[in-house]
């Protein structure tokens, strides 16, 4: 039997390859198919009866560390593109350092959540 990978002539991608290679302008960066907000009815407008609802968004350790993250290879990328910027530089070496506190804490603290 032939493989895909065979037929196309292609590497298989890892996950480390499709993060690096990530949009950071693209928003939304820990994005989950989660339903990470609820709603809250205001009261109706005394004009035109109109019901609003307020987005109130669920605090997560989960969204929390894929926000991290994200914003550490955001930093590395800025970092990279300004090499003579020792200042970025080490701004992104102590956020890497932050996330990394941040996900053990989660991990060993909260692992059902």
């Amino acid at each position: 039997m032939v493989s895909l990978i065979d037929i196309y002539n292609i590497e298989e991608s890892t996950l480390t390859e499709l993060k690096s290679d990530r949009d950071p302008a693209r928003g939304n960066k820990g994005k989950t198919d989660a339903k990470d907000f609820y709603l809250v009815d205001e009261p109706a407008d005394s004009e035109t009866g109109q019901i609003k609802s307020k987005v109130v968004y669920k605090r997560s350790f989960e969204k929390m560390t894929a926000d991290l993250e994200a914003e550490a290879i955001d930093m590395k990328k800025l970092s990279e593109d300004n090499p003579n910027d020792i200042v970025l530089f080490n701004i992104s070496e102590e956020l890497k350092e932050v996330f990394n506190k941040f996900r053990t804490h989660v991990r060993k603290k909260y692992k059902d959540e």
